[in-house]
């Protein structure tokens, strides 16, 4: 099995996903040129990047694979920066690179408000270019991006393109798990998406009830 995939134990619970997305949650994305890799945290929607000291310290430990483009994997540690993550790509630099990111090790989140939700895990993620899976997974190929959970299609889930002037557009996947939708600008596309499933588990110490998934992939124009 590839080294970027998470084993799961109850893969039966699959059945009960139900896909949902929160605009205004934040993400992970990554952002590349032929030198450098870098992991944000933030909304890029509204230009928003947290910084350290601050909330990007609430990310804890993510972990990336490099895919080289002769299809070597390299586990490498993202470095925490001051408003960013820096990602060691090696000595070719990140021309023709995949990079692929998860931080699986983020706290419960404690429901708030008067009518709070069930206890949650979050897993999350973000890809740039086009090796590899992730266990949330979106890949495009021209027009088409397709979204995948555990390999398989994941269809009538909504997926919303930001474009770089922070338009948004909302787009919900047909049976196959693909909407089709042509880039019109230059510049850094990031696509979101979010997929939540009733899988009761323990973390930390402390039990949950939903497992919370989001992705983002990163598509330069």
């Amino acid at each position: 099995m590839k080294s970027t995939h998470i084993i799961f134990t109850a893969i039966a619970a699959i059945v009960g996903g139900l896909f949902s997305f929160n605009a205004s949650a934040h993400a992970l994305w990554l952002e590349g040129d032929a030198k450098s890799t870098k992991l944000y945290f933030g909304e890029y929607s509204e230009n928003l990047r947290e910084a350290s000291p601050g909330r990007l310290d609430s990310i804890v430990e993510p972990v990336a694979v490099v895919i080289e483009a002769t299809g070597k994997e390299n586990a490498v540690a993202p470095i925490r920066e001051n408003g960013y993550f820096a990602i060691p790509t090696g000595p070719t630099g990140a021309v023709g690179a995949t990079v692929l990111v998860q931080a699986l090790k983020q706290p419960i989140r404690e429901p708030q408000g008067e009518n709070p939700g069930p206890v949650s895990k979050r897993f999350m993620y973000a890809r740039l270019g086009k090796g590899g899976s992730l266990p949330l997974d979106i890949e495009n190929a021209g027009d088409i991006l397709r979204l995948s959970f555990m390999g398989k299609p994941a269809a009538k889930a909504e997926i919303i393109i930001i474009a770089p002037n922070g338009w948004e557009k909302h787009l919900k996947t047909d049976e196959k798990g693909e909407v089709s939708f042509p880039l019109p600008e230059s510049g850094l596309y990031v696509v979101e998406a979010k997929y939540e499933l009733k899988n009761p588990g323990e973390f930390e110490g402390k039990s949950y009830a939903i497992e919370s998934h989001k992705v983002t992939l990163s598509i330069y124009k």
